[in-house]
């Protein structure tokens, strides 16, 4: 499994999914996922507006916020956002099914991020 990161534009909104509300401040936001064999397929759907069923949070933010560009990565959805946990995070999300990492979603600095991943790369 590879993992990926999707970098997002958000202005302040309220990302409501079927169990939990999510405030998001208006910035950058980095959502960590995992992908397969088909990172591309998995990814173009979150650059989509409109689905027809949603399965993740990614599906509720990916409709409010402007998905910017995603950066596939040679490391473990877990190991990205363990990684990601020096910039603020939204408490619970996309982070059900990990029991490491609070969260999957990150406000971050575009330069900051670029950094850790260049190093990440290096």
């Amino acid at each position: 499994m590879k993992g990926y990161i999707i970098v997002f534009y958000c202005k302040e909104v309220n990302v409501i999914t079927k169990s939990k509300i999510f405030p998001i401040q208006e910035g950058y936001y980095a959502y960590v996922g995992s992908c397969g064999l088909y990172c591309d397929k998995r990814i173009s759907r979150h650059f989509s507006k409109e689905k027809r069923k949603k399965h993740w949070h990614i599906d509720y933010l990916s409709e409010l916020c402007e998905p910017l560009f995603a950066i596939i990565l040679p490391l473990q959805e877990k190991e990205i956002a363990k990684l990601l946990l020096e910039f603020d995070y939204v408490k619970g999300f996309g982070s059900t099914d990990d029991n490491e990492n609070p969260s999957h979603l990150f406000r971050v600095s575009l330069i900051s991020l670029l950094n850790l991943i260049r190093g990440i790369r290096e």
